[in-house]
C-alpha cells in the first residue's frame, strides 16, 4: 500500500450480531491496531483527522460508531437493551468480527466506560490505554454531577425532574464549548454539533439514549475492576484532559497514578473536546506515546 493510499479513510459497514456497525478504517490492518471509542452525543466522525494522521505514522486506525449513534443501526428501546455492559459485548463481537488481535485503546467520554469494559474480556489484546477526558474514578464526577447521583441513588421522578432535560441541541453545543475560554470557542466548527444533533434527533432515539444515562451506576459499581486492571495488568497508559473541561472534572487526570504509577498524564488549556481544538498538540503527545510504547515494541 503506497502512503497516499494508507492515509485515506474508508467508511465501511459490517454485520455484528444483527446490528449494522458502521465503521470509518485507515491504515494497513497488518501495522499496530488503534481501536478509537467515542462518546456521546459524537460518532466516528470525532476522529476523522486522527485516523489519517495514525495511519501515515504506520498504524492500523479503527473507529465504530455505537448503536445508536452515528451512522450505526439505531433500533428502538423495546428492540435493543441501551447498557454499556450491552455496548461492550457489540464492540467486543466488532473487534473479533474484524480480527484485531492485538490493539490499543483510545477511549473518550462514554467510549472510556465502553471500552474498559472490552478491556477487561480481553486483558491479552490490549496494548496500551488512552485516556482522554472519561471516566473511571469518582473524581471525574465533580458537583455537575450531583443531581445525576442523586437520581442514581433514589431513581424517583421528583429527582428526576430535578436533573432537567439534557438531550437536546443546545446540549450538544455545550459538550464542545462549555468551560471553554472565549477566545478558544472560535476554534470549533459548528458541523460537529450539527452533526451530532441531526443524528441524535430521530424517532425514539433520544428515548434511548436516556436509558443509556440511567445505566450509568453500573459503570460507578465497575469502578474498582477497572483499577484492578491498571494495578495487575499495568498497560502502557496515556491520560490527556482538558483543564476547562465542565463535564469530567480535571481532578481525575492524576487518579491513573494511583493504580499505574507510570501513567503519563497531560493536561492542556483545553475543554471536553481536545481533539477539535487543540488537534495538532494532542496529535504530537499520542503519536509519541505510540511511537515509544507500541512500534517499538512490536
Amino acid at each position: 500500500m503506497d502512503a497516499t493510499q494508507n492515509q485515506k479513510i474508508f467508511h465501511r459497514t459490517v454485520k455484528v450480531d444483527g446490528l449494522d456497525i458502521f465503521y470509518r478504517e485507515a491504515g494497513d490492518p497488518s501495522n499496530p491496531a488503534v481501536l478509537l471509542m467515542h462518546g456521546y452525543p459524537n460518532s466516528s466522525f470525532l476522529y476523522r483527522r486522527l485516523l489519517p494522521a495514525l495511519a501515515a505514522e504506520n498504524y492500523y486506525a479503527i473507529a465504530p460508531d455505537f448503536p445508536g449513534m452515528g451512522y450505526s443501526s439505531y433500533p428502538s428501546a423495546d428492540e435493543f437493551q441501551y447498557t454499556f455492559r450491552n455496548y461492550a459485548n457489540i464492540i467486543s463481537s466488532f473487534t473479533e468480527k474484524m480480527q484485531l488481535e492485538k490493539f490499543a485503546i483510545y477511549l473518550h467520554d462514554y467510549g472510556s466506560l465502553i471500552g474498559m469494559r472490552v478491556a477487561l474480556m480481553h486483558p491479552e489484546k490490549i496494548t496500551a490505554l488512552m485516556f482522554q477526558d472519561s471516566n473511571a474514578y469518582e473524581e471525574g464526577l465533580g458537583k455537575e454531577w450531583d443531581a445525576c447521583k442523586v437520581y442514581w441513588d433514589h431513581p424517583t421522578k421528583e429527582n428526576w425532574d430535578k436533573i432537567g432535560d439534557f438531550l437536546n441541541e443546545e446540549s450538544c453545543r455545550q459538550q464542545y464549548l462549555a468551560g471553554v475560554p472565549e477566545d478558544q470557542q472560535a476554534l470549533f466548527t459548528p458541523d460537529a454539533w450539527t452533526l451530532d444533533w441531526n443524528l441524535m434527533n430521530r424517532p425514539g432515539h433520544i428515548d434511548s439514549l436516556y436509558a443509556l444515562f440511567k445505566d450509568y451506576p453500573d459503570n460507578r459499581a465497575m469502578f474498582p475492576e477497572f483499577h484492578n486492571f491498571f494495578r495487575t495488568v499495568q498497560p502502557p497508559t496515556l491520560v490527556i484532559w482538558g483543564k476547562y473541561d465542565a463535564f469530567y472534572s480535571v481532578a481525575e487526570a492524576p487518579c491513573y497514578k494511583r493504580d499505574n504509577p507510570d501513567a503519563e498524564i497531560h493536561v492542556l488549556e483545553a475543554g471536553h473536546k481536545v481533539l477539535e481544538s487543540h488537534f495538532e498538540e494532542l496529535a504530537h503527545v499520542i503519536l509519541d506515546f505510540l511511537d515509544r510504547k507500541i512500534k517499538s515494541k512490536a
